[in-house]
C-alpha cells in the first residue's frame, strides 16, 4: 500500500498537533474508509525502527536483512502491533458504545504508532553510533516511551471522548497487547 507524500505529511502534522494539544489536530487525518485502509500503510514508516532493532540484535558486523528468524520476528512484531489493536478495539468500542469512533481511532492510532516507533528508534541509533552509553540509551527510550504512551492516551481521549483515566487504561491495554504480540512473534519465529 503506497502512501502519497501529502498523506504522510498531513497525518504526521496531525500527530504533531496532538502532541501540541492543538484543537484542529484531528482534521489532518483522512478518516474515510479509504483513509482507514491506507493508514495501515504507515507501517512502512517504521522501517528505520526495524533497521535499528535488527542492528541492535545482530550487531553491526553482520548482514542486517538476511532472511532468518531474527528478521521474521522483527517484521512479525511490527505487523502484529498494527493489526492486534484494531482487531481488539472492535469489541472494546462495542462495549463502550462508541462504534462510530472505530475508523477515526484506528486511523489516528496507526499513524501515532508509526511515528512513535520511529522516535523510539532514536536511542538505539545513538547507541549504535557510540553517541550514548547503554544506560543513557535506555533512559532516552524510557522517556520517549512515556511520550508515545501519552500521545496514544491523548488521541484516545480526543477521539473516543473518554475521561483521562479511562483513556489511560485503554492505552495501557493497547500497549500490553502490542508488546504481547511482539514478544509472541519473537518466541514463535
Amino acid at each position: 500500500m503506497f502512501l502519497s507524500a501529502d498523506e504522510v505529511a498531513r497525518s504526521l502534522r496531525g500527530t504533531a498537533g496532538l502532541i501540541g494539544r492543538r484543537p484542529d489536530a484531528l482534521r489532518h487525518f483522512d478518516v474515510s474508509e479509504r483513509g482507514f485502509w491506507r493508514s495501515f500503510g504507515a507501517v512502512w514508516l517504521t522501517a528505520p525502527a526495524v533497521t535499528v532493532a535488527l542492528a541492535l540484535e545482530r550487531g553491526t558486523g553482520t548482514a542486517l536483512f538476511q532472511l532468518d528468524h531474527v528478521t521474521l520476528a522483527a517484521v512479525a512484531g511490527i505487523v502484529a502491533g498494527f493489526l492486534a489493536v484494531p482487531v481488539a478495539m472492535i469489541a472494546v468500542l462495542r462495549r463502550l458504545g462508541r462504534t462510530r469512533a472505530y475508523v477515526p481511532f484506528v486511523v489516528v492510532t496507526n499513524w501515532c504508532l508509526a511515528a512513535g516507533l520511529t522516535v523510539l528508534a532514536l536511542p538505539g541509533c545513538l547507541l549504535l553510533l557510540g553517541l550514548a552509553t547503554p544506560g543513557l540509551a535506555e533512559l532516552y527510550a524510557a522517556a520517549f516511551g512515556v511520550v508515545v504512551l501519552w500521545l496514544h492516551a491523548r488521541a484516545t481521549r480526543a477521539i473516543l471522548g473518554l475521561p483521562g483515566p479511562v483513556a489511560a487504561l485503554v492505552t495501557l491495554a493497547c500497549f500490553g497487547l502490542v508488546l504481547g504480540f511482539a514478544a509472541g512473534a519473537h518466541v514463535l519465529v
